[in-house]
């Protein structure tokens, strides 16, 4: 076998692995089509769905108790807690002076 015929079997070996690399490469295209189809069908319509419940849900929690209102309330309940402890206290020492 001469080098003639030494590169021109080299070349169909090139060649029939430059086809072979062309159809993976066709099969990583569409692969990619589909993947880019889901995204944008799929996944964005979910997360516009998440970003839409976060927001009704913020509504809804400022509608039923405003900040304010809870700071208001905490504040209470902290007035409330330090006089119940004061007549705990005031009637464990009455039973103890009986």
């Amino acid at each position: 076998m001469n080098n003639e015929e030494k590169i021109l079997e080299m070349l169909s070996k090139m060649q029939g692995d430059i086809a072979g690399i062309k159809e993976t490469l066709e099969e990583v295209d569409q692969r990619s089509i589909r993947t880019q189809v889901l995204l944008e069908a799929d996944i964005s319509d979910k997360i516009q769905l998440l970003f839409d419940g976060h927001s009704t849900i913020i509504e809804m929690m400022d509608r039923l108790a405003p900040k304010e209102r809870v700071e208001v309330l905490e504040d209470e309940i902290i007035t409330l807690k330090t006089a119940v402890k004061m007549i705990s206290n005031r009637l464990a020492a009455l039973e103890k002076a009986q």
